[in-house]
């Protein structure tokens, strides 16, 4: 008969066990020395080598001629665990076992000798579930447990135990496998089998699984029953996943604000049988690829991908704000939530992708965004100077009071402000940043230029409502901000000039244009 990828190749030795060195180089140590713990509980997701370890351990202490550690796999105690016939080696699946008469018969059977082995070794697999009932009884036997027993506990959700079974416990934490050992283990096994794999496709395969061996070797199974030669292709093909250009193509379409051709992908995947609920979380991970993207340095230290996949993510994600890609997760993920509980998937997978074509933000995440980058603008300006950053009085001026006058600096200062101001290259880019957040004031000062001139930007208009604008404290702290977020700089605010000025510059240009026409020549010409 057919034996399955996964327990043919399972390990025999501490040494064939993948990515958990921090538990076999400890357990290998324990077995040499004979120091030896009554009770292991091992810990981890799903498919990391849990019960591996506990068949390895199990025989380890009970070989005739252990190697280094490890079992030796050839005297008949070593066979006898493998083909089950010693009967001192129990696994019980606490399950379906979880009741407190299950544990009262184990207990039992562990007060007789081992009538093979040295040890009888109990394996309790998903101990989790036993009942409150059968943990009082388990934990008498764990504090003291006959020296011949040996007790093994497997779990998943290691935060369902009661705190006085992990302490009368040895503990091991099973890690998530890095990806790149297990498509390392997957290409040695596809060539045991006589058949190829494309690097690419292994370590897909690997995100798949998540870290989990058990369900990278079954779906490998699967996908050699399709094809000798195993392709990115042939694993999307036996997973049910969409075609990564399609993920890209629904991206673009977000992109481009695009949502019937969006709709027409999610039409074309549907029609091929793809199930919407396995789409959307597809999306959810592009989409925090992009994530990973705008905010590490080396994303492809985490990220699971080829490199063609790595370019074409970056640059989506180089036209997308962050802010925009954390709401695009967090309505994918409720939408996704949605699914679960018998809505119809196509209707939501195409409601939620309409609205993300639209470029709309979840308002409250909107409103928690904006908060943070005012805060952290208040900051970067108390950094920069403690003094700019002032209480504001919440006292208003009676209903006749007038708001106080600038008072137009000399001419002597003008003058030498003048002098020494330089146009300010950047005062656009200063009026889209307030923009951002108030498109009035924003739009009061469209026509308007700036000058740097020492600590001071000086405002130039012909619009008397700039200046207006820049009289509320609200609205000169606004500009502040938007000028140190741009420059990051601190500058106090200034005029450039002030109407009688114009008017006099003004004067004095037209009489010197008439001079001119009239042939008086004109002094320091």
């Amino acid at each position: 008969m057919y034996r399955v990828l996964y327990r043919k190749y399972r390990p025999t030795v501490f040494a064939d066990v993948i990515g958990q060195p921090q538990v076999t180089d400890t357990l290998r140590n324990e077995v040499r020395s004979g120091r030896l713990a009554h009770a292991y509980l091992f810990t981890g997701s799903r498919g990391t080598g849990k019960t591996t370890c506990s068949k390895i351990l199990s025989k380890a202490v009970n070989c005739l001629s252990p190697v280094d550690g490890d079992p030796c796999g050839e005297c008949e105690i070593c066979r006898g665990i493998d083909d089950g016939s010693i009967m001192d080696v129990v696994e019980i699946d606490a399950a379906s076992n979880n009741g407190v008469d299950d544990i009262r018969m184990l207990r039992e059977e562990a007060d007789f000798t081992p009538a093979n082995a040295k040890y009888r070794v109990y394996i309790i697999d998903e101990v989790h579930m036993l009942s409150i009932g059968a943990f009082n009884a388990l934990l008498k036997t764990l504090e003291e447990p006959p020296a011949h027993v040996i007790f093994i506990l497997a779990t998943t959700e290691v935060h369902k135990l009661p705190a006085t079974i992990m302490s009368r416990c040895q503990r091991f934490d099973f890690h998530r496998i890095p990806p790149g050992d297990i498509a390392s283990r997957l290409e040695y096994v596809c060539a045991q089998e006589g058949c190829t794999i494309d690097r690419e496709a292994a370590l897909l395969i690997a995100g798949i699984a998540d870290g989990a061996m058990r369900d990278s070797l079954s779906l490998l199974d699967q996908a050699m029953g399709r094809s000798e030669h195993i392709t990115e292709e042939t694993v999307r093909k036996t997973a049910g996943l969409a075609d990564k250009s399609s993920l890209i193509a629904i991206c673009d379409c977000i992109l481009d604000k695009n949502p019937a051709g969006a709709i027409d992908l999610i039409d074309e995947l549907h029609r091929s049988s793809k199930d919407m609920a396995r789409l959307c979380e597809e999306l959810v991970e592009h989409f925090r690829a992009m994530m990973l993207i705008r905010t590490m340095k080396q994303p492809e230290s985490v990220l699971v991908m080829s490199e063609d996949d790595l370019k074409k993510t970056r640059e989506q994600a180089s036209k997308l704000q962050l802010s925009f890609i954390i709401s695009a997760i967090d309505k994918l993920q409720s939408s996704y939530d949605r699914m679960l509980h018998g809505v119809n998937r196509r209707i939501e997978m195409e409601m939620t992708i309409v609205h993300l074509c639209s470029g709309e933000r979840s308002s409250d995440l909107s409103l928690l965004i904006q908060r943070v980058e005012m805060l952290e603008s208040t900051l970067a300006r108390l950094m920069a100077d403690p003094l700019a950053v002032r209480p504001v009085t919440s006292a208003r001026p009676a209903s006749n009071a007038t708001l106080p006058q600038q008072k137009p600096p000399s001419s002597d200062e003008m003058k030498k402000l003048r002098e020494n101001a330089v146009p300010m290259e950047q005062w656009p880019e200063v009026l889209e940043e307030i923009a951002k957040s108030s498109k009035a004031v924003s739009t009061g000062f469209e026509g308007s230029t700036a000058y740097i001139s020492g600590k001071f930007v000086l405002v130039d208009s012909d619009r008397d409502i700039c200046f207006e604008l820049l009289r509320k404290q609200q609205n000169r702290e606004r500009m502040k901000a938007a000028i140190f977020k741009v420059t990051g700089k601190s500058y106090s605010l200034g005029r450039y000039s002030y109407p009688d000025e114009k008017k006099t510059d003004d004067a004095l240009s037209q009489l010197a244009s008439e001079l001119k026409a009239a042939g008086i020549p004109v002094s320091g010409e």
